[in-house]
């Protein structure tokens, strides 16, 4: 069964695009107690190798290697890393308050540094999942992200099938990606070996139900040639499934390709690509296809150092099910319909995660009985790792030739896993698509900083989207975002200090089409002390995008002129339907006697009588300040006359107690109507520390209830 392994891996590879075509001049080493940031280099001949060097006999990590230890091989030629580093990104778990069953959700999203967590692309092979197993598959994927997603990390949910709007982008917010994965529904085919069986069972007229006591039944050479010959009537279908498989690793892998100081990890949830590859060419073409799919998608994740990990979510539970046969044929020859065409079947789909695994530097989970500790061993192979870069000979490549990468350590008794190798770009055709990219875009640099995976943190900024029901009862966004002061480089002209800001916002469904967005620019032109002011508050511009209902990623960017640094960051939303739902809430806005004292640019917004200042994307308050929140409540149950009772608490995080707890209500004359409500406290009485701040609405009718939280810091 390693012929796959063969047939995929050791012919030639077929090109893909991916970066620029130019000799860069190698850049100087990193300390090796550095830890890399994340970077988008555009040398095409840039290469990176992650090492994971455990020792032989405990299998524990070795972390106290250094450059000197290292060598590594291209083709055979030794090669002279440039970056060399010791990555090791501490699992930072999410904070819980007291009596919470699970973590809040923060409302406010911050690229305060450059990107260092981890990224994971789940990709769900519903192509590959029985229907019968979806509840399996789902309850592992959530497992993932309840117990080993980072506070820093990133993750995306990704089906074969292409059911884009089932996904969900490249996000930290925990309860849109298990939304996603409950979407998972198996779409797995019955086995090839089951249709035969059944067809040649109905053609035979033959019944294992009616089969005589010898087994003998009615036994004959061209009975045994007609079973040899029955077809797998899902043969073109099981085929395209694979290929589109094939295709989902490669198109997430292209995506990921310019990203680089990270590993970049694909949790491939599946059952393996049951289409056998080894049927004789006149039974079937598609075989040649699907190995030229495997070829290519192996090829892009080797380049964009994306490593695959295989995950069975069957472990050990497949093999009772192989023993249980509904039906049988009079013929032992037959190699399907028994257990040892079962067998055959399984170790076949289970190869295609071995080798996907094996050839991207992953590992494959299969025939697993502890598939927690498999989750487990992924996330440790992304937090602890050697990164090794090194400049190519672009001169000795040749397209559509594979090079072979090979790590070898001077130190003893250590063993080492990194990527085998890669197909170099098609430099010429990656020269004209960046050509058209930067043609395309008013702002280039922003552009480009907006479309790539994960989010930059050259420009510290901090962002708030809260959905409001708009003058037409439909949806808009209320969108705050915030710029560190520390981060504009400024101009000094005649005395004052000159700054020019641009904030771009892009508003993209479920499906990526853009639905809506907004382009500001701001303009500072300080004295001296209102510079010194503003280094230390930052700058902030208010926006006000119309949506219509659904589910959103905002991108947010932002970009200083002076120095160029730019900062982006993903928000995830939703936008309810005011108009539809029974009882629904805006989001909770939030502001502080100290916000004033922002400048702040805004277009025109409806923040003006809801709040005494603009909304704040802070949830760090000093004790001398007094917090006003704003919450609007949309009923739609009931033309009958009653009432919406409001509470508004502050909970101490640290043990659950109770601090604060003002109640209000509002009569409910006719449906549709919008009860705003306003609250403010001081926190001069609070100590500093964590605080959850919770709004309620109850209807007196229908017993409809809606309600937000908020973690703030008292600081």
């Amino acid at each position: 069964m390693r012929r796959y392994l063969f047939l995929i891996s050791s012919v030639v590879l077929s090109a893909a695009v991916l970066g620029t075509a130019q000799q860069a001049q190698p850049s100087q080493p990193a300390p090796a107690n550095q830890q890399p940031s994340v970077t988008f280099r555009a040398e095409t001949n840039f290469v990176e190798v992650h090492a994971i060097v455990t020792d032989r006999k405990t299998g524990a990590f070795a972390g106290d290697l250094t450059q000197a230890d290292f060598e590594v091989y291209e083709d055979g030629r030794l090669q002279s890393p440039t970056v060399f580093a010791l990555v090791n990104v501490p699992i930072e778990r999410p904070f819980v308050p007291a009596r919470a069953a699970a973590p809040i959700e923060p409302d406010v999203r911050a690229t305060t540094r450059n990107f260092d967590g981890r990224i994971y692309i789940l990709l769900l092979d519903d192509l590959h999942t029985y229907v019968t197993r979806t509840n399996n598959v789902r309850e592992i994927a959530k497992r993932f992200i309840d117990e080993y997603l980072g506070v820093n990390d990133l993750a995306a949910v990704v089906f074969t099938s292409g059911r884009q709007e089932w996904g969900q982008e490249l996000t930290g917010n925990r309860q849109f990606l298990k939304a996603a994965i409950d979407r998972l529904q198996g779409l797995k085919l019955p086995s090839a070996g089951q249709e035969r069986l059944a067809i040649h069972l109905r053609e035979s007229g033959f019944d294992s139900a009616n089969a005589d006591e010898t087994g003998q039944g009615n036994r004959s050479v061209e009975g045994l040639q007609r079973a040899q010959s029955v077809r797998d009537p899902n043969d073109e279908q099981r085929a395209f499934n694979a290929r589109r498989a094939f295709d989902a690793v490669e198109n997430v892998s292209r995506w990921l390709a310019d990203v680089q100081g990270r590993r970049k990890a694909l949790l491939l949830f599946s059952e393996g690509f049951d289409y056998d590859i080894y049927q004789p060419f006149w039974i079937s073409r598609n075989s040649d296809l699907i190995i030229t799919e495997a070829r290519e998608a192996i090829a892009a994740a080797q380049r964009a150092n994306v490593n695959v990990y295989g995950i069975d979510p069957r472990g050990m539970s497949q093999f009772p099910e192989m023993i249980e046969i509904s039906g049988r044929s009079d013929y032992p020859q037959l190699e399907y319909g028994n257990f040892r065409g079962a067998l055959r079947e399984l170790l076949l789909a289970q190869e295609s995660l071995i080798s996907l695994s094996e050839e991207t530097g992953g590992l494959a989970i299969v025939n697993s009985g502890d598939l927690a500790g498999g989750l487990g061993r992924i996330v440790l192979d992304n937090s602890r790792y050697y990164l090794l870069g090194y400049y190519s000979d672009s001169s000795k490549w040749s397209r559509n030739r594979f090079l072979n990468i090979e790590v070898k350590l001077k130190r003893p008794g250590l063993d080492v896993r990194a990527r085998k190798g890669y197909l170099p770009p098609d430099t010429r055709a990656t020269a004209r698509a960046s050509e058209a990219d930067v043609k395309a875009g008013t702002s280039p640099a922003l552009r480009a900083a907006l479309s790539k995976p994960v989010p930059i943190g050259e420009l510290p900024i901090r962002a708030f989207a809260g959905p409001l029901r708009s003058a037409d009862n439909k949806g808009q966004l209320l969108v705050s975002v915030e710029i560190d002061g520390a981060g504009l480089k400024y101009q000094e002209r005649n005395g004052r200090f000159v700054e020019a800001l641009e904030v771009s916002i892009v508003a993209a469904d479920e499906r990526a089409r853009v639905q809506g967005g907004d382009r500001q620019t701001f303009n500072l032109n300080l004295l001296p002390d209102t510079r010194a002011r503003v280094d230390r508050s930052g700058v902030r511009l208010i926006s006000q995008v119309l949506l219509p209902p659904g589910r959103y990623q905002i991108r947010i960017g932002a970009q200083e002129a002076t120095g160029g640094a730019v900062g982006t960051l993903p928000y995830d939303i939703e936008v309810p339907d005011y108009a539809k739902t029974p009882f629904s809430m805006s989001g909770l806005f939030l502001t502080s006697s100290a916000a004033a004292g922002v400048p702040t640019g805004s277009t025109e917004t409806d923040w003006n009588g809801l709040l005494p200042a603009p909304p704040v994307a802070t949830r760090t308050f000093a004790p001398a300040e007094t917090v006003t929140w704003f919450a609007e409540v949309y009923d739609n149950s009931s033309d009958q006359t009653h009432s919406i009772n409001y509470t508004s608490t502050i909970q101490d995080a640290r043990d659950g107690r109770v601090i604060v707890q003002a109640r209000d209500s509002r009569a409910v004359e006719r449906r549709g109507q919008g009860h705003g409500f306003t609250t403010d406290y001081p926190l001069r009485d609070l100590k500093p520390g964590m605080y959850l701040l919770r709004v309620e609405a109850v209807a007196t009718m229908g017993n409809h209830a809606a309600r937000r939280e908020v973690l703030f810091e008292v600081k």
